[in-house]
């Protein structure tokens, strides 16, 4: 199995907190800060950055270039088509997925998902539960599998959660799962960005720990978080997304169809 590529996708466009991907993070747009992070995961084929072909998102698609990704504009509103359009315009066979507003995805965790999903010929590779609300996990899809949702799913399945046909479905697919070491498991933590209070967060992170152009890594904010529960307080009381609620509640009969 060859062929895994990166797959960042971040949009202007926002109903809570408009032009977060540029948000700047201890001088750096916080766009720019996912995509270096990134860069420095072994075991990649390549790094692809997708947004949609809205004017608005031009400075998006400069930035990624800038940093050495191949830039990809694609459908608005079929997030689902606009990563399986993009993965067959970079030559994927598999791509990590990532979302613009993580800027602290875990990369020790994305190498060893992407380990994972080739070692097991998987379609499907990611940590269930809780942690996804964290905002630091990627997971690893094949394209054939991506394909498949978009044929076989409906509106609902073409939206921003990519993975639902698939974890509705699970049957159909070879799915690989894992666990987040337990220094890394804080599902209380919020560490994606959809509001103004999310930014807050990440600029008091980043303030703290990307002193002299240097990248914090996430189990630094997670240590840091862990010393300072004033931090964490910034941003508790905002509600998670429904979709990543939804996606959580279907873990379980994924683990279900998983083991039989």
């Amino acid at each position: 199995m060859s062929g895994v590529w990166a797959l960042v996708t971040a949009r202007m466009g926002s109903t809570r907190r408009p032009g977060k991907a540029l948000a700047d993070l201890a001088g750096r747009p916080l766009l720019e800060v996912l995509l270096r992070r990134i860069a420095a995961a072994r075991g990649l084929a390549g790094f692809a950055f997708a947004t949609s072909t809205r004017p608005e998102n031009e400075p998006l698609l400069a930035l990624a270039r800038d940093c050495g990704w191949t830039a990809f504009a694609g459908d608005e509103d079929d997030v689902l088509k606009r990563h399986v359009d993009c993965a067959h315009a970079v030559g994927a066979a598999h791509v990590v997925r990532i979302t613009g507003d993580n800027p602290l995805t875990c990369v020790e965790t994305l190498e060893r998902l992407v380990a994972l999903h080739v070692e097991a010929g998987a379609d499907y590779t990611y940590v269930p539960g809780d942690a996804l609300l964290m905002g630091i996990l990627s997971e690893v899809i094949s394209v054939a599998a991506l394909e498949r949702s978009w044929q076989q799913g409906d509106s609902r399945h073409r939206s921003e959660l990519v993975t639902l046909y698939i974890k509705e479905h699970p049957e159909e697919f070879r799915i690989a799962t894992a666990e987040l070491p337990p220094e890394l498991y804080r599902p209380a933590y919020r560490l994606t960005v959809d509001e103004e209070d999310d930014v807050r967060l990440m600029q008091a992170l980043f303030a703290r720990l990307a002193p002299l152009d240097r990248l914090p890594s996430t189990r630094e904010a997670i240590a840091l978080l862990d010393a300072e529960p004033a931090l964490v307080a910034i941003n508790a009381h905002l509600q998670h997304k429904a979709a990543n609620l939804r996606s959580v509640a279907l873990d379980a009969g994924v683990a279900a169809a998983t083991r039989n």
